[in-house]
C-alpha cells in the first residue's frame, strides 16, 4: 500500500510539473509578437483598472511594457534550436512608488522565472508563460482592438511632407525625427536646429502621441521655413497611423501633419 502511495505521488507530482505541456502546442517566437494584457500571474487574476502588459518586439529582440505601477523594459534572448523556449534578460524599470506594489512585485517575479511559453489549446488569443519545472507562471491574453502600437515609432525616420508639402534636405541637413520607445523621447533635426523632448500618450489610446514642450538648439539659417512647418506640426500633433511602412502624424481632428518614412 505504501508503495502504491508512493507511486501515485510520484505521478502527480510530475503531472503537476508538467501543467504547461498539457493541451498546449509549441509556438514559435513569431507567435510572441504585439502587446498582452496579463491577466493571471501564479494562478491569481489581476484585477486593476489599468491592466499591466507585456510587449514583444522580436525582430529587435526586446520587450517593453507595463507592470501595474511602472514602466518595464528588457531584452529577449531567442533560442532558435528550440521552439517556445523564452529568455527575458535584465529588466529594467522606473522607479515611481504607487499605493499597491504588490501586483508589480509579483509580475516582476514571475518574469524572472520563465523559460518557455505555450499556448492555449482552445484560445488562439492566450498565451501562458512557464517556469524551469513546467509550472505556470503567467497567463497573457492579446491586446484587441489595437491597431498600431508606439513601438512601431522605434528608430528614425526622414521627414517626408509637412502640411502636404514636400521636405527637401541639404546637402548638409536630411531633415528627420527620432523616436526612443524605450525611455519615451523624440529628438532629431527639423531643418536647422536638432529637437529633443518626451514622447507622451494618453491612457488607454494606444495611437495617441503628443511631444509636449519641445526644447531646440538657436542656430539661425538661411531658410527657416521647413524648421517653421515641421515644429508646427509637432506641436499640434495628437495621434498617429503607420500605413506602407510610413508613419504619419496626425492632428486631433486626423488632419496630416507629416509624412515620415524609415532611415
Amino acid at each position: 500500500m505504501k508503495k502504491l502511495t508512493l507511486r501515485m505521488m510520484v505521478v502527480c507530482a510530475g503531472a503537476c510539473m508538467m501543467s504547461c505541456g498539457s493541451g498546449r502546442k509549441v509556438l514559435f517566437f513569431s507567435s510572441l509578437e504585439g502587446e498582452w494584457n496579463i491577466v493571471k500571474v501564479e494562478g491569481q487574476s489581476v484585477d486593476m483598472a489599468k491592466k499591466p502588459f507585456i510587449g514583444f518586439d522580436v525582430a529587435g529582440k526586446r520587450m517593453y511594457g507595463y507592470s501595474g505601477c511602472n514602466r518595464m523594459m528588457g531584452s529577449l534572448e531567442i533560442d532558435s534550436v528550440n521552439p517556445g523556449s523564452l529568455k527575458l534578460g535584465q529588466i529594467g524599470s522606473t522607479r515611481m512608488m504607487c499605493p499597491d506594489m504588490e501586483t508589480e512585485r509579483r509580475v516582476l517575479d514571475a518574469l524572472d522565472k520563465v523559460v518557455s511559453f505555450q499556448q492555449v489549446a482552445d484560445k488562439p488569443e492566450s498565451i501562458v508563460l512557464c517556469g524551469q519545472n513546467g509550472q505556470q507562471l503567467m497567463t497573457l491574453e492579446k491586446k484587441i482592438n489595437l491597431e498600431v502600437s508606439l513601438s512601431e515609432l522605434s528608430g528614425r525616420w526622414t521627414i517626408e511632407m509637412a502640411n502636404g508639402k514636400e521636405i527637401k534636405g541639404t546637402a548638409e541637413v536630411t531633415p528627420f525625427i527620432g523616436f526612443d520607445v524605450d525611455e519615451r523621447r523624440v529628438y532629431g533635426n527639423v531643418g536647422c536646429n536638432t529637437i529633443n523632448g518626451p514622447l507622451m500618450q494618453d491612457e488607454d489610446k494606444p495611437n495617441s502621441l503628443n511631444f509636449g514642450k519641445l526644447a531646440t538648439t538657436m542656430m539661425m539659417c538661411p531658410d527657416m521655413e521647413t524648421e517653421t512647418i515641421v515644429l508646427n506640426a509637432l506641436n499640434e500633433t495628437k495621434c498617429f497611423s503607420v500605413k506602407d511602412g510610413k508613419v504619419y502624424l496626425l492632428s486631433e481632428n486626423g488632419t496630416e501633419l507629416l509624412v515620415l518614412k524609415k532611415q
